[in-house]
This record gives C-alpha cells, structure tokens and sequence, in this order.
C-alpha cells in the first residue's frame, strides 16, 4: 500500500500542516467580523453565524495539527501500532482495542482537512455576503 511508504507519511504531515493557513485566514474572518459588529451597523446574526463557523474551523484547525504531530510518531515507529493505539485510547479514556488500518486513519485525516477548508470559505462567504446586502436592509 502506498499509504504505508514512509515518502506518504510526509506528504501527509505537510497537507495536515496546513492547518497553520486554515487558521490564520479563518481568525481574519473572526476578525473581520468583530469589527463590523462594534464599528458597523451590519447584520449581527450573519456575523455571529460567522464567528461560530470560525470556531468550528479552529477546532478542525487543533485537530489537524494533533493528527500532524500522531501521523510524525507513527511514521517513526511503523511496527508499534498497537502502542500508539493503547496510549490514543489511555488519553481519551477509551477501553478496548483501536485496530484502524492505515488507510482508515488517512481517510478521517483527508476528511479533516477538507472539513477545515470548507468551514473557511463557508465562513469568508458569509461575511462576504453580510457585507454586500447589508446595504438593502
């Protein structure tokens, strides 16, 4: 499999490394928005729907950057994944095994990273568009 060669392991790490970027243009969003709700009279309501999405984008953010660092420590030591499965389930209070397939763990990392990009512009269309209509209140 390829998701098992360690060159993927590291293409991995750089795409969930790009939580760093989700994060810097969603908080400019937060930003953004903030600033309108103190300073402007634009639709509080759109702009609290888009401070939340911002919120959701960091958690998925903190998420991808936990999954960065767990995919390092699981490149490194291939042969000890039910090490790394014992201490991921002692940390979160799991009982029993977490036997999950390499390509099991890439799937929900693609899916957090796409979660993460959706939630930006998602969260930059709202606030793009509070902007714009606010104007035919």
């Amino acid at each position: 499999m390829i998701t098992e060669h360690p060159i993927a392991g590291k293409v991995l790490v750089v795409m969930l490394n790009s939580w760093r970027y989700f994060a810097a243009v969603s908080a400019f969003a937060m930003l953004f928005a903030l600033l309108m709700l103190f300073f402007a009279d634009y639709s509080v309501v759109m702009l609290t729907i888009s401070l939340a999405l911002g919120l959701g984008c960091h958690y998925y953010c903190w998420r991808l950057w936990m999954d960065a660092h767990l995919f390092n420590i699981l490149y490194r030591f291939p042969e000890q994944t039910e090490v790394f499965d014992t201490a991921i389930n002692m940390c979160w209070g799991k009982k029993g095994e977490n036997n999950r397939s390499l390509d099991s763990r890439w799937s929900g990392a693609r899916q957090l990273l796409h979660r993460a990009g959706l939630l930006v512009l998602v969260q930059w269309g709202v606030v793009i568009l509070t902007v714009l209509f606010s104007g035919f209140e």
